[in-house]
């Protein structure tokens, strides 16, 4: 909010990756993890504090009815976090900040989200969106909104 009111610092102290992508024809090829190492090593040698990443948990589109707080919490029996991109964080050493219940608000009429989804979205209530985090909300306004949530967390300069 300081570099919004007063301009961006001469000297920042952390990196902040907003979005993170590896194309689907690439993944599970260990390019995720080689790219947040590759920048936790940058940042460290220029911002102490390290790395911050709002992160969009990749499997969460399969439980869009779960709250987000309880979706980051699951694990497997093996103790490990059960979303695999949060799970590649935690296990590179980042720690989770907090949860941003609306990181992503798109608010459209409801003619828009109708012929995205190729349907009607006949009144007021929650449906649910494909690849959505949560379901659309359409209100009585003739309006539909989609707010999507993320996990925020935070890789030290000093992690290994």
């Amino acid at each position: 909010m300081r570099a919004v009111d007063h301009g961006p610092p001469d000297h920042p102290d952390a990196v902040c990756m907003l979005s993170v992508s590896v194309d689907p024809a690439h993944r599970a090829a260990g390019h995720a993890e080689r790219l947040l190492t590759e920048v936790r090593t940058r940042a460290a040698e220029q911002s102490p504090r390290g790395v911050i990443i709002p992160v969009r948990p990749t499997r969460k589109p399969r439980y869009p009815l779960i709250p987000i707080e309880e979706y980051a919490a699951w694990r497997h029996p093996d103790g490990r976090c059960f979303d695999p991109w949060l799970r590649t964080h935690l296990e590179l050493g980042a720690r989770r900040m907090g949860i941003a219940h609306q990181s992503l608000v798109i608010r459209q009429p409801v003619s828009r989200w109708e012929e995205f989804l190729g349907h009607p979205l006949p009144g007021p209530g929650d449906y649910p969106l494909p690849g959505g985090l949560v379901p659309l909300r359409v209100a009585d306004d003739g309006h539909g909104t989609y707010a999507e949530p993320n996990v925020w967390v935070h890789h030290p300069a000093d992690a290994p």
